[in-house]
């Protein structure tokens, strides 16, 4: 297997992120690697948010979130049971970056929100992620 490939979604931006899970999904196929999706729940970086929220809340989200990821990888087009799926608390471009990392992915594709006068260029996370990357990037609008 020629590495690893990470999809990184927007759940908020569905659109963007089936053409992104499209767009990794080929990339695969053709570089024979294994397809990974994640997608992170921003709210666990902001640890004055965490006492606030009851742990029941967090875990009913985390399988909300997990069945909409995987109805997302169906809605592509996809298999939802070979392509790996990982719901990540934290700060989004972090935890991206880590779970790259750790992955070893030979390939980022990002699910980047179109671009307006208030992100600039693109958004922060992207911004974020495009400036510590540690492998190739693919960014979908």
């Amino acid at each position: 297997m020629a590495g690893t490939i990470l999809v990184a979604i927007d759940l908020e931006h569905r659109d963007c992120a089936i053409k992104a899970l499209k767009e990794g999904d080929e990339m695969a196929r053709l570089k024979g690697a294994e397809l990974h999706v994640c997608f992170v729940l921003a709210y666990g970086f902001h640890t004055y948010v965490q006492p606030y929220l009851m742990e029941e809340v967090i875990k009913d989200t985390i399988k909300h979130v997990k069945e909409d990821l995987k109805y997302l990888v169906k809605e592509a087009g996809l298999d939802s049971d070979t392509v790996v799926q990982h719901v990540l608390k934290g700060g989004v471009h972090q935890q991206i970056l880590l779970l790259a990392e750790k992955l070893k992915c030979a390939y980022l594709v990002l699910n980047a929100s179109k671009p307006d006068a208030l992100a600039g260029v693109t958004g922060p996370v992207t911004a974020q992620i495009c400036r510590y990357a540690p492998c190739s990037l693919l960014i979908i609008r």
